[in-house]
């Protein structure tokens, strides 16, 4: 059998203190393949891409020269949406217009992938917000309600400018702590098979397969590998990172309880070709300077050592 050839990322939000040409010849010195560009504030922020509501070429232009100089592979555009004030699920919000805070969440994604075509970069990454609120006369009851169907109107409208762009978008499942939306395989293949389109297709964060999980009640290992089987080649992208299966905790490889092993064997079997991405937590001492370089290196390692053993 061909030796599938392992390809390495990092995602740039683990340097988050760290100007982006800094950040980028960080990554590239520590060895790895290609970079996973966050699309936040001071590395690409989607609205600082903009000037009076049009793209800025010559910010783009710039941009994209960096990663070029740096010799790091563009791998896949990642604007921020967990912490950033976007929610394209919210229903009722009082005092403000649920409408109006959805329309601009929308909106936001939509620049979001005229960046990511602009800076040549291939992938955009997307998840589900959390939301799960209903009004009731007396006050707002949560029943976390996936509301997949809405999920794929919105995520369908997104493919759509993605496929006009010549860019994929992959979804990727997060956990119950940060979303109430695609979470399982189960919701990740019902939103990839209603919206139907090439444009769209599915990531992992091996993180997130591990506390799922534990809150099904099953192995991860077995778990990962039913992820991999089902999905096929609508698997483009995976997110490395560990935990110890109670939060998604963004460990180094190893810190945790997730068996590496056992999931590149999955993805080697699979011929899986797609890149795998250290996404490691942004807060506590990590990315500090100079911690990030050490921490890149040691993740690096166990990946190669994992993927070649």
């Amino acid at each position: 059998m061909t030796e599938i050839a392992l390809k390495t990322a990092a995602v740039t939000s683990l340097l988050k203190y760290y100007p982006l040409p800094e950040a980028l010849s960080v990554i590239a010195e520590a060895g790895y393949d290609g970079v996973e560009l966050w699309g936040g504030l001071p590395h690409g922020y989607v609205d600082d891409f903009y000037e009076d509501g049009c793209l800025d070429a010559g910010v783009v232009a710039a941009c994209r020269r960096l990663v070029e100089k740096s010799g790091l592979t563009p791998v896949a555009f990642l604007p921020e949406q967990c912490f950033y004030p976007v929610n394209y699920l919210i229903d009722t919000a009082p005092p403000f217009d649920g409408e109006r805070l959805r329309t601009r969440s929308v909106a936001y994604f939509e620049r979001g992938i005229e960046v990511a075509a602009a800076l040549e970069f291939p992938l955009m990454v997307l998840t589900t917000p959390f939301w799960g609120w209903r009004q009731t006369r007396e006050r707002f009851v949560f029943d976390a309600d996936k509301v997949l169907d809405r999920v794929i109107d919105t995520v369908g409208r997104l493919t759509r400018c993605a496929e006009r762009h010549g860019l994929v978008l992959v979804l990727e499942p997060l956990t119950d702590l940060e979303t109430t939306s695609v979470e399982t395989l189960d919701d990740l293949v019902a939103v990839l098979d209603g919206v139907g389109s090439p444009a769209l297709a599915a990531m992992l964060d091996v993180g997130h397969v591990n506390v799922t999980a534990r809150r099904l009640g099953i192995d991860a290992a077995g778990y990962f590998l039913d992820h991999v089987e089902k999905l096929g080649d609508r698997l483009r992208h995976v997110h490395v990172n560990d935990n110890a299966g109670d939060s998604d905790a963004h460990l180094l490889p190893g810190e945790g309880t997730f068996d590496f092993a056992t999931a590149c064997r999955a993805l080697k079997a699979a011929g899986y070709s797609g890149y795998l991405s250290a996404e490691i937590m942004m807060f506590g001492p990590n990315p500090v300077p100079p911690n990030p370089a050490g921490v890149l290196a040691r993740t690096l390692e166990h990946v190669r050592r994992t993927w070649h053993g």
